[in-house]
């Protein structure tokens, strides 16, 4: 079969973009579909190929473009001068040039005909590589020889330097480049331009920009001439004109006889709209039925040659910008609570497993507080999605969280109450409490009755509830023997991780139910403190929450007290700390002092699993690393004034003022019955601070087993070559583990999906973190920045920084920038300043002057064993880690909140 060198519109049409190149291919689509294209016909790759293959062209530009490959950029251009050179030189092969002029003769009065002769290369005008601007253009070409020689331009245009750089961007093919040309009619108009189906500018899908001049539309594609702009609604056909100055259009040269020439406009015409509002509609219409029938936005060429329109060329667009305002929904996110929990980057498991456990425990919540069943169900999504992973990092979906207050009643009240115990620094108001009928007001009622009923009995029975449920844990806990673990085979470690979760998980209500009862009494407490107008009520409420015994979150600190004032009375232990780095010394312990390594061990037995990161499973624990354990008693041993009794001094102190404090005024504004009903209130809240307190140490532990369950299912999976590290199923999900057990994992071969996903988490570390607090719409992974919507809250003047103040007292010192437990963690004195803790970090407390957390709330833990140690604390100061420079000396005062910078480093 003879290779079809030369096609016309309707041949063409039958063939693919291997022979017609994108150009090409693209005009053949408009034209099987019957859009006015102005006649035309395609010189093939064939043709091309048949070019090149004289004199041994072909195989010489192959070794040119070899040396391109290996060339420094500099070179480049001067060896593909040489390239375009002999192309174009070389004489088009006779029989081609036969075919060419008998194709062009089927076209009425061709001789006479003027036609514009563009470049198409295979790859040209796809999806992903436009080439726009790339390939040469030749205009008003009249008769076989011009053509012909424009033909042979065009194959060399493939060469230019534009062309070449634009291929190794993309990570094009250099030695197998085809080209194509297309010879179409020229059409001399009176209007042309361009047409975006979709706005270039503000990214929108439902709007057409239309951009016009006078003459043809080179003058546009090259920038020499002003235009019009027309932006059209593609759903309602609106028409929003913008009219410019056109001094300028590209008309046919008729000096040369070829070519185009840029001349000025009428003056008359510069400031009248080159198109009518009917018209720009018209090629919008046109471009919208174009797109609607590819499936994607379409980037065309247009023109009017009197009132006939003429679709030139399409090509898909392949850049927009995010448009302007997205559609879908508005999510609200933050992170100032739950960063306690999952500090900075949290790996896939971690995640997955929160996102699984929070599900779980809030739908059996819902269902002993007297949810129905098909409430529950209709409700999945809504706990299938309380939290979400940005950038790596953990945050709370906070239109979940609000809606899941509309199940109980007084949603106004509850939300404040939520947002203050959360820390939310930005009340939002996306979900609001709804405004209901009579009728459906009436039809709620008895939900809403049990529901309150219940949440009333179960707050009654807090404490005894709190029991049974540290009893209860204490016994499956005690079951597993976690020394154990690596006799047990993946599939038994999988079911003991579901064990856990149905003995545990599932039944971890109490600690909610307890979050529900503080948040409730802690917002009871703030309104009887406005009530009686006490000046700084955030303050006063921290006082008298302060000084309450047998709270867990402070045991591990005392206890390394203890273990720290043994150190000092044993000569040989203090060698061994002024001998020894961190990493070694528990081996050198265990050496020369058999008793104190087993008071190590006890330590770690009780408290291993806590430490900064204890709820993330992929953090190091004292369990694989006692440094940590080590490091903090070497700052207790720095400082001779510090030991249990100082932690206590001013805890009583605090306590007394804020009560002789409240208690006076509610005795005189209100009376003794108010003033017992106070104390009630206050004593409900500290029980239930130190409820919660107790049950996280709990909720620390069974982190604990599970990550020891999954490190050593990890482990195996290395053993075995499944994994390319010992700690690399960090990287998958708790739903990705199960579907590898059960055979739906869609990915066989886990090493290049961890690699991927360790890479990923990797460019986290290097970006900018999300700010604490911000919006979404639409896909939250599509188009949002992830930036805070408010500026930072600051104090007027003196450099002051405002935030929450949590425990009084003003210090005045240098501060310690610390993020993790591989930072200098040598404090004496000096301010702590961080971006969140969790109950790990409270061993680090005492030898602190004083604590700035970034992100919290008066109820977060780091405010509550601050207040326990009697140390000035200050949380919830956007962006402070930032602001302030490790080294530099600031002013704190616990009791307003302020913190002042003095001087820098």
């Amino acid at each position: 079969m003879t290779k079809p060198y030369i096609l016309n519109a309707r041949d063409a049409s039958m063939h693919d973009v291997s022979l017609l190149g994108g150009k090409a291919n693209n005009m053949a689509w408009l034209t099987r579909n019957a859009f006015p294209v102005p006649d035309w016909l395609v010189v093939t790759t064939h043709a091309y190929d048949q070019h090149l293959q004289q004199e041994g062209l072909k195989a010489w530009i192959k070794e040119q473009m070899v040396k391109v490959q290996k060339a420094d950029r500099a070179a480049i251009p001067a060896i593909l001068k040489e390239i375009r050179q002999k192309v174009v030189e070389s004489p088009f092969p006779r029989t081609i040039e036969t075919i060419l002029q008998q194709n062009l003769a089927r076209i009425d009065d061709w001789e006479n005909e003027y036609f514009a002769v563009r470049s198409s290369i295979v790859g040209e005008d796809a999806e992903g590589a436009s080439f726009a601007g790339q390939m040469e253009s030749f205009l008003f070409q009249k008769g076989l020889a011009q053509i012909s020689e424009s033909v042979r331009k065009c194959f060399a245009s493939s060469y230019t330097d534009r062309a070449i750089l634009y291929r190794i961007q993309k990570g094009l093919p250099l030695l197998s480049i085809e080209a194509a040309v297309v010879v179409q009619v020229m059409i001399e108009g009176r209007v042309s331009g361009v047409l975006f189906t979709a706005h270039p500018v503000t990214g929108s899908r439902q709007h057409a920009l239309v951009s016009s001049c006078y003459g043809i539309g080179e003058g546009i594609v090259s920038g020499l001439c002003n235009t019009d702009e027309y932006h059209v609604g593609l759903v309602d056909g609106t028409v929003q004109a913008s009219i410019n100055d056109k001094d300028a259009q590209m008309i046919f040269d008729q000096t040369t006889g070829r070519g185009v020439v840029r001349v000025d406009v009428a003056q008359d015409l510069r400031l009248q709209p080159s198109l009518s509002d009917n018209e720009a509609r018209r090629v919008a219409d046109c471009g919208r039925v174009i797109a609607e029938l590819l499936g994607r936005p379409q980037d065309i060429e247009w023109a009017f040659r009197e009132n006939q329109l003429y679709i030139l060329q399409t090509r898909p667009i392949t850049q927009l910008p995010p448009p302007a305002e997205p559609r879908g929904n508005w999510l609200v996110w933050d992170n100032s609570n739950i960063q306690e929990s999952y500090c900075g980057i949290t790996t896939p498991l971690t995640f997955s497993f929160a996102n699984k456990t929070y599900g779980e425990v809030y739908r059996q919540t819902m269902r002993i507080m007297g949810i129905s069943p098909k409430v529950i169900q209709e409700h999945d999504a809504m706990l299938n999605t309380m939290l979400g992973l940005i950038q790596g990092r953990v945050y709370y979906n906070i239109n979940n969280w609000y809606r899941g207050l509309l199940f109980l009643p007084s949603f106004k009240t509850h939300k404040g109450d939520m947002e203050r115990m959360m820390g939310l620094q930005d009340s939002v108001d996306m979900v609001q409490d709804k405004m209901l009928t009579w009728r459906e007001k009436i039809k709620r009622l008895p939900g809403l009755f049990v529901t309150l009923i219940r949440a009333l009995w179960k707050f009654r029975q807090i404490n005894t509830l709190t029991e049974n449920f540290r009893a209860m844990f204490k016994a499956v806990y005690d079951s597993i023997d976690r020394k154990a673990l690596h006799r047990l085979e993946i599939g038994e470690l999988m079911a003991l991780n579901q064990r856990l979760f149905d003995e545990l998980i599932s039944g971890w209500t109490v600690p909610i139910i307890n979050d529900f009862y503080v948040m409730m009494m802690n917002g009871k407490v703030h309104r009887w403190l406005n009530r009686i107008a006490v000046e700084n009520p955030a303050v006063v409420q921290n006082n008298l929450l302060s000084g309450e015994e047998g709270i867990e979150s402070t045991e591990p600190t005392k206890r390394l007290l203890r273990m720290c004032e043994t150190i000092r009375q044993t000569p040989k232990l203090q060698q061994l700390f002024e001998t020894f780095p961190n990493e070694r010394l528990l081996n050198a312990i265990q050496i020369d002092d058999p008793s104190f390594y087993r008071e190590c061990l006890a330590y770690i037995e009780l408290y291993g699993d806590r430490t900064i990161g204890e709820l993330k499973l992929e953090s190091i624990t004292l369990r694989q690393d006692a440094s940590f354990m080590f490091a903090i008693l070497r700052n207790f041993l720095s400082r001779t004034d510090l030991n249990l009794e100082t932690l206590n001094q001013n805890e009583a102190r605090f306590r007394q003022e804020a009560e002789e404090l409240c208690f006076s005024r509610i005795r005189s504004q209100l009376g003794e019955r108010k003033l017992l009903r106070f104390k009630k209130d206050v004593e409900r809240l500290r029980h239930g601070i130190k409820n919660r307190e107790n049950m996280r140490l709990a909720r620390t532990r069974v982190f604990g087993l599970y990550r020891d369950i999954y490190l050593e299912i990890s482990r195996q999976m290395h053993f075995y070559g499944f994994f390319e590290h010992p700690r690399d199923i960090f990287y998958l999900t708790v739903e990705e583990c199960q579907y590898y057990m059960d055979g739906r994992m869609p990915q066989r071969d886990l090493k290049p999906l961890i690699a991927a996903r360790k890479a990923e988490f990797e460019r986290y570390k290097q970006e900018p973190e999300p700010a604490h607090h911000f919006y979404t719409k639409g896909p939250v992974y599509h188009h949002n920045s992830f930036e805070y919507p408010h500026k930072n809250k600051q104090a007027a003047g003196d450099g002051a920084l405002k935030g929450i103040g949590c425990y009084p007292g003003i210090v005045e010192n240098k501060v310690r920038l610390i993020f993790s437990p591989e930072d200098e963690l040598s404090l004496n004195g000096q301010i702590l300043c961080t971006v969140r803790t969790d109950p790990g970090w409270a061993p680090l407390f005492p030898t602190a002057g004083g604590i700035v957390v970034e992100r919290g709330s008066t109820l977060s833990h780091s405010a509550v064993v601050a207040r326990e140690l009697g140390i000035p604390a200050i949380v919830g100061i956007p962006d402070i880690t930032k602001i302030l420079k490790d080294g530099e000396t600031i002013r704190m005062d616990g009791a307003t909140g302020e913190v002042t910078r003095l001087e820098t480093k």
